[in-house]
C-alpha cells in the first residue's frame, strides 16, 4: 500500500507540477513581453530590472495554482484510467476511497502552498512593486531621454536635449501642456534629473528662459537655477490604479480586524479576495480528485471542471464591483462565487464515501 500511495502521489504530483510550471512560464513570458519594454531601459539599475522582470512571477503562480493544480490531477487521472489502473486496483480490493488518499494529500500541499503564496507573498511582492515605482520612473526617463529627440517625463511634459555629459544633458527644452490649456516652456543650458527631495522627482535646469502662456496671457523670465517638480502624484495614481492599496496591504491585515475596519470597501474587498486562492486550490483539487479516481470520461469530467471554473470566476468578477463600492460584505464576495463548485466537489466525493446498499 506504501509502494502503490507513493507511485500514485508520483504521477499526479509530476502531472500538476508540470501543468503549474507551463502555465506560469506561459503567464510570465506574456507580462515580460507586454511590460518589460515600457518601464524597462538601459538606465534601469540592475537590481530593480530583476525585481520588474521576477517578482510577477508570485502573483502569477498565485492565480495560475488553483486551475493548473486541478488540471494536471484530472489529466493524471485519466492517464492512469486509460492504463487500466483503476480497473486493476478495484480487481485487487483497493477501495474508491483508498486510491484517493493520494491525491488528497498533495491537494493538502497545495492548498498550504497556496495560501503562503496569496496570503502572504503576493502582498509583499506588490507593495516592493509599489514602493519601487519613483525609482523606476526615474530609471525609465534617464534611459529614455535621447540627444536630438522629445522623450516623455510625465503626463502633460516633454523634455528635448541637444547633447549629453554623463549625468548632465546640454541645450535642453522642457515643454508641459496644462489640464486648462495653458502651455509651459523652458529652455536651460543645462539639465539633470534628481531623485529624492520632497517632490520625489525632479528636473534641474540651469542658465535658461521661462515661458508660460496661459488665459491671461504670457509671462517670460530668465533664470539661474530652476527646480521643476514631475507630475508623481499622477504618476502615483496610475500606479495604484494598477496596484491598489489594498493589494500591498501587510500579510497579517487580512486577520486584523482593526486593520479591515480602517480600510475602504476596495481595499478591504482586496484584502480578504486574497482567500480566494486557497479556496479555489481546495475545491478545485477535490472535484479534479474526485472525477480522477472515479473514472469519469475525459469529455465529461473535462466539461464538468471547466465548467466549475468557468462559473467561479465570473461570479467573483460579477460580485467584485458589489463589494468594491461597499454593497456587498468582502467575505460574502469571495466564498459565494465558490459554493457551486464546493457542492458540485461534495457531491462527487460523496459517491466514494457513503455507504450503498449491495444488490
Amino acid at each position: 500500500m506504501r509502494t502503490l500511495t507513493l507511485h500514485l502521489a508520483r504521477r499526479a504530483g509530476l502531472a500538476a507540477l508540470g501543468a503549474t510550471a507551463g502555465l506560469a512560464l506561459v503567464a510570465w513570458a506574456l507580462q515580460v513581453v507586454r511590460v518589460a519594454p515600457e518601464v524597462l531601459t538601459g538606465a534601469t539599475p540592475a537590481g530593480l530590472a530583476w525585481e520588474v522582470v521576477f517578482l510577477p512571477l508570485v502573483p502569477i503562480l498565485s492565480f495560475v495554482l488553483p486551475v493548473a493544480f486541478a488540471a494536471g490531477v484530472f489529466v493524471a487521472g485519466r492517464r492512469l484510467a486509460v492504463e487500466g489502473a483503476w480497473d486493476a486496483l478495484a480487481a485487487g480490493g483497493v477501495s474508491p476511497r483508498r486510491m484517493l488518499q493520494p491525491f488528497l494529500g498533495l491537494l493538502l500541499g497545495a492548498a498550504l502552498l497556496s495560501a503562503v503564496l496569496s496570503l502572504v507573498a503576493e502582498p509583499l511582492v506588490l507593495a516592493r512593486l509599489r514602493t519601487a515605482a519613483p525609482e523606476l520612473a526615474a530609471a525609465t526617463f534617464a534611459g529614455r531621454i535621447a540627444p536630438g529627440s522629445f522623450a516623455p517625463a510625465g503626463p502633460g511634459t516633454e523634455v528635448f536635449a541637444g547633447s549629453r555629459d554623463g549625468d548632465r544633458y546640454r541645450n535642453a527644452l522642457v515643454v508641459r501642456r496644462e489640464s486648462g490649456g495653458g502651455t509651459t516652456e523652458v529652455a536651460a543650458g543645462e539639465l539633470r534629473l534628481a531623485a529624492g527631495g520632497p517632490e520625489g522627482l525632479a528636473l534641474e535646469l540651469r542658465d535658461g528662459s521661462l515661458r508660460v502662456a496661459g488665459a491671461e496671457g504670457v509671462v517670460t523670465a530668465g533664470f539661474g537655477s530652476l527646480r521643476l517638480p514631475l507630475d508623481v502624484a499622477a504618476l502615483q495614481a496610475r500606479i495604484e490604479a494598477m496596484l491598489p492599496a489594498g493589494l500591498g496591504a501587510p500579510p497579517a491585515s487580512v486577520v486584523d480586524p482593526a486593520a479591515l475596519a480602517s480600510a475602504g470597501a476596495r481595499d478591504r474587498y482586496l484584502m480578504l479576495r486574497r482567500w480566494a486562492g486557497p479556496l479555489g486550490t481546495l475545491f478545485f483539487g477535490l472535484l479534479a480528485a474526485a472525477l480522477a479516481v472515479r473514472g469519469t470520461r475525459a469529455l465529461r469530467g473535462g466539461v464538468l471542471l471547466a465548467g466549475a471554473l468557468a462559473v467561479t470566476y465570473a461570479v467573483l468578477r460579477l460580485l467584485e464591483p458589489a463589494a468594491g463600492d461597499g454593497r456587498l460584505g468582502g467575505a460574502a464576495a469571495v466564498v459565494l462565487p465558490h459554493v457551486p463548485v464546493a457542492l458540485l466537489a461534495f457531491g462527487s466525493l460523496a459517491r466514494l464515501y457513503l455507504p450503498r446498499p449491495v444488490w
